[in-house]
């Protein structure tokens, strides 16, 4: 909060830039802010003896000219591995090379942060195999009505803060032992044996919600690559100023040989629809075609769960696609998108423009999985002129959910019919 103003608007282009053990991780660019808020999480490996500090910068970026250093906070390893655990407002500090400068500018605003030491003990893998067994059996013996499960358990004592931690290693634990299919089918049981609507279907953090999020990121990354990587590199290279929202349309001079006028409001923002339109085709073109090269642990999962809702919800047809949706564009492709570096798409994170259109390729794709895209334009209305493309991608969406949760006869090419 309240970082300096290193750009002529009256405002910086802050990013956090993390240093420790010779490695480095960046966040993503919050454009026009001196009040960021990024609510992201870096983890490094600490090595023995843990001696070196871990540094915090704050950087404003700059598409031209070199970046400006805005303000950094430095931890001690030894003291944090002492306290365990560290949050709150710290101030930022001076450069060491030129404090005085910086010193004279007054304060260089504050950062939130919350820091944790994680001690892990890994024991011989004999000490787990009770464990293992008694999961695998539980998973076996699927749901029984009248009995409280292991994996109830798991799902109402582990925290929010942990729970993405647990299902990894539960995802991971299934897939060692070909229980994977089982494991995620009986968190879509007990998950719809819940009191719960069809529209707001796996929206929470459940573990069911998380361990499906974690499968696709274990499994599908190859998947992912494959259909998102063209998009995402055409819209790096293209820099295409993509902007549909009034509020933050900029205005720019257009012309040659001397003669040049101020594109209007109007202007602006149907070319930047044009380009939007333009990726989101291409983008749900991909889709459609991928259902064949999607893994078949993958589209075996989703058969799964297209089956479980359809049999809970028989009155309303559409809850099982936008179950499907609910996991495979808002928890898999709109933040591969929206992040791809996250996601190993690319080796540095996007700038600012280009974060904005992926943002709204992100929202678009996010509105086509709801499958009901007049929803989404009720809640930001300057989406209306995309309308009909959200319109044809939710119909292209439905058929291809239909094609990838094709019978286990149409996958291997026989003449099955769609179990729906």
């Amino acid at each position: 909060r309240d970082l300096a103003k290193k750009d002529r608007n009256g405002a910086s282009d802050p990013f956090v830039r993390v240093r420790y053990n010779g490695k480095t991780q960046e966040s993503t660019v919050v454009k026009k802010s001196c009040y960021p808020r990024w609510n992201e999480s870096f983890e490094f490996e600490l090595p023995e003896p843990a001696g070196e500090k871990l540094c915090v910068e704050v950087w404003d970026w700059d598409l031209v000219s070199k970046n400006d250093f805005l303000g950094k906070v430095v931890f001690g390893v030894q003291g944090l591995r002492a306290a365990g655990r560290q949050e709150g407002w710290f101030r930022l500090q001076p450069h060491s090379s030129k404090p005085r400068e910086d010193g004279r500018r007054g304060s260089l605003g504050s950062l939130q942060l919350q820091l944790r030491l994680r001690d892990e003990t890994v024991l011989p893998s004999h000490c787990y195999q009770p464990l293992v067994q008694l999961l695998c059996q539980e998973v076996k013996s699927g749901r029984q009505d009248g009995r409280v499960h292991l994996v109830t358990l798991l799902d109402e004592t582990t925290t929010a803060e942990c729970r993405q931690e647990v299902a990894v290693n539960l995802v991971k634990l299934f897939l060692g032992q070909g229980l994977v299919k089982e494991f995620l089918d009986l968190l879509f049981e007990l998950e719809l044996a819940k009191p719960c609507e069809p529209n707001t279907l796996f929206r929470s953090n459940s573990l069911a919600s998380k361990s499906m999020e974690s499968f696709l990121k274990v499994t599908g990354m190859q998947y992912l690559h494959a259909v998102l990587g063209p998009i995402i590199t055409r819209v790096f290279e293209e820099k295409k100023y993509v902007e549909l929202d009034p509020s933050k349309v900029e205005i720019k001079d257009v012309g040659c040989s001397g003669l040049h006028r101020v594109q209007t409001e109007s202007e602006v923002m149907e070319q930047g629809r044009q380009h939007l339109q333009s990726y989101l085709g291409e983008l749900l073109d991909t889709i459609s075609k991928s259902a064949s090269t999607c893994p078949p642990v993958i589209r075996a999962a989703f058969r799964q769960l297209f089956q479980r809702v359809g049999e809970r919800f028989p009155e309303h047809q559409h809850a099982k696609f936008v179950a499907v949706t609910s996991f495979l564009c808002l928890r898999f492709f709109s933040p591969a998108i929206m992040t791809p570096k996250l996601f190993h798409l690319r080796d540095a994170h996007a700038d600012a423009r280009t974060s904005r259109t992926l943002l709204l390729l992100a929202k678009a794709i996010q509105m086509v999985g709801n499958m009901e895209p007049a929803a989404g334009r009720a809640k930001e209305a300057w989406l209306a002129p995309l309308q009909p493309a959200l319109q044809q991608g939710a119909s292209q969406m439905k058929a291809f959910i239909t094609r990838l949760v094709g019978t286990e006869e149409e996958e291997d090419g026989g003449e099955g019919r769609l179990r729906s």
